[in-house]
């Protein structure tokens, strides 16, 4: 199943580059002074302070909703992520913290709702074919933003139903998972380890459907 090409929907990459200093008190300076009117906002391994200028950034663009992908800890403090929140609600823009990206959904807010399923990324969605007790087939219907999942699918192609959780697991750990080791506080386990567990559950929830199916 190809997915096609969505560079047409970015109207726009701001990119930081340099050395930031550990606090920054007018986070305003080192975003863009022009930005382009968008539906969706995605702010990707910024410095926690220049967080705090999304509310703004948000409304300047006209954006619907904003997306905080948390893949590693000190990407997003906690206390970052509810002040964020509260500000956007403020201002009526949906927001997202996923954590680690590949847990995106759109939770029923309508712009994140139409991001995930027009993009096609976010909490992966595989879809597979049974035969005599082995995966004869398997298809991306949703890839995590990181594209493991059709490398999860490729290599569950061919395999024993009843041994796919380790081959899941080894799938995951041989591909380059951007999710950090680090010990996170709220999930009180690696993030890493959270993509994993997420990707396990949905070749498990494949395998049920198609044996439902069946």
């Amino acid at each position: 199943m190809k997915y096609g090409s969505f560079a047409g929907d970015i109207y726009g990459v701001h990119k930081i580059f340099g050395d930031l200093p550990p606090f920054i008190e007018e986070p305003e300076k080192f975003l863009s002074n022009n930005m382009p009117r968008c539906d969706v906002i995605i702010a990707i391994g910024l410095h926690s302070d220049l967080l705090s200028a999304l509310p703004s950034v948000a409304k300047e663009s006209k954006a619907k909703a904003v997306i905080v992908p948390i893949e590693d800890k000190n990407w997003c403090p906690i206390s970052v992520k509810r002040r964020l929140m509260e500000d956007l609600v403020k201002i009526n823009v949906e927001y997202a913290f996923p954590k680690p990206f590949c847990s995106l959904e759109g939770d029923g807010q309508p712009a994140l709702e139409e991001f995930v399923r027009r993009s096609r990324i976010g909490r992966p969605l595989i879809g597979v074919e049974i035969k005599e007790g082995f995966i004869s087939n398997a298809f991306v219907l949703r890839s995590a933003p990181c594209g493991s999942t059709w490398y999860v699918a490729q290599c569950i192609k061919g395999k024993k139903i009843s041994k796919i959780e380790d081959v899941v697991t080894v799938a995951h750990h041989s591909y380059p998972c951007t999710a950090s080791m680090e010990i996170d506080p709220e999930l009180n386990d690696a993030i890493l380890h959270k993509a994993g567990y997420t990707i396990r559950e949905v070749v498990k929830d494949a395998i049920e459907r198609a044996i439902t199916i069946k």
